[in-house]
């Protein structure tokens, strides 16, 4: 795996506004005069701004391309710390405003800032922690998420989604260009966004699937990688006690993709579904070997019976077991 060279602008985002004011010689002192105290904070804030949204146009872009490296939790760090600061976020959203085409990456911002307020939201955070949380200006964050987000929220309607769904989803997936080099993560993520999303509303997994291949003006992924990539994680989500607590839609939803799944499944060639099935297993016995592993939301053997109307995943499965008697594990 090739090291992340992470710039000096976007690990500098962890300094606090104090320590930028030191590094760049702006002094602060009692013995100011009020009006001259009040520019210098005003300078202090507008530079300390400027280096803040400069950074995290390139942190945000890190963290995208590499959601599951322990190594970006220094850029991580540093986002957060710019997001809980209320006063830089609202100048922030100034400059992004005026010039947004010069920060193309803060797309990926809304992600983060979405999952900044539902962390402090949580019961289970320390006093200091929930301090912070109070700080934050919920409503002026969202609102620069949706200035952010503009052109893909509209996009996402055009395709049928309503308002509160194509924000959801634009917050997670802004361009199907995360699902590039098949990055398992942004496929979990979209996975989790769409139980979210059904909560509330009935998730047309069709409409969603189409909305993303059409996000980009130009073409980010093929049909077939995506869908590939899409289903070979749907087959690894965990079936545990908390789909016992899952709401009528969030039911459905799990009933309209195993369906898919399965039909997406058959209709592959018996090489390619045995491919694909081998990767499954795979990863099961690296959880395994991790002691995380657990019932898939997919009983395969179930499928591989005399009435199965899944003829190729029939094959294929009943082929894995005469392989290795073993796989019968890992597909029951």
């Amino acid at each position: 795996m090739s090291k992340i060279k992470i710039p000096k602008s976007v690990l500098g985002l962890r300094m606090s506004l104090k320590k930028f004011a030191k590094k760049n010689g702006i002094k602060i002192t009692k013995k100011m005069k009020k009006r001259e105290k009040r520019r210098t904070i005003k300078k202090l804030n507008s530079e300390y701004a400027e280096f803040a949204i400069n950074g995290l146009n390139k942190a945000v872009k890190i963290m995208s391309e590499n959601p599951e490296m322990k190594k970006i939790d220094k850029v991580k760090d540093g986002v957060d710390n710019i997001i809980t600061n209320p006063i830089v976020m609202k100048r922030i959203a100034k400059i992004y405003k005026k010039d947004s085409a010069a920060y193309g990456n803060m797309i990926f911002l809304p992600y983060m800032i979405m999952n900044t307020l539902l962390y402090y939201k949580s019961d289970n955070i320390s006093d200091e922690e929930k301090k912070v949380g109070e700080s934050l200006d919920q409503e002026s964050l969202i609102t620069f998420c949706e200035k952010i987000l503009k052109k893909e929220i509209k996009r996402y309607k055009k395709k049928g989604l309503d308002k509160v769904a194509a924000f959801q989803l634009a917050t997670v997936i802004p361009t199907a260009k995360l699902f590039k080099n098949n990055n398992r993560m942004w496929y979990k993520r979209l996975i989790l966004a769409m139980y979210d999303m059904a909560k509330e509303e009935t998730v047309d997994v069709d409409m969603t699937v189409k909305s993303i291949l059409a996000l980009d003006k130009k073409k980010q992924i093929s049909k077939k990688e995506f869908l590939n990539g899409f289903f070979s994680e749907f087959i690894l989500q965990k079936n545990t006690n908390k789909n016992a607590k899952m709401t009528d839609g969030q039911k459905q939803l799990s009933e309209d993709l195993t369906e898919r799944a399965l039909v997406y499944m058959d209709n592959l060639k018996a090489s390619k579904l045995s491919d694909m099935l081998r990767k499954y297993i795979k990863r099961r016995k690296t959880a395994e070997a991790y002691k995380n592993d657990a019932k898939r939301v997919i009983k395969f053997t179930d499928h591989a019976n005399s009435n199965s109307p899944y003829m190729t995943i029939k094959k294929v499965v009943t082929n894995l077991i005469a392989d290795n008697a073993q796989n019968e594990l890992y597909l029951s």
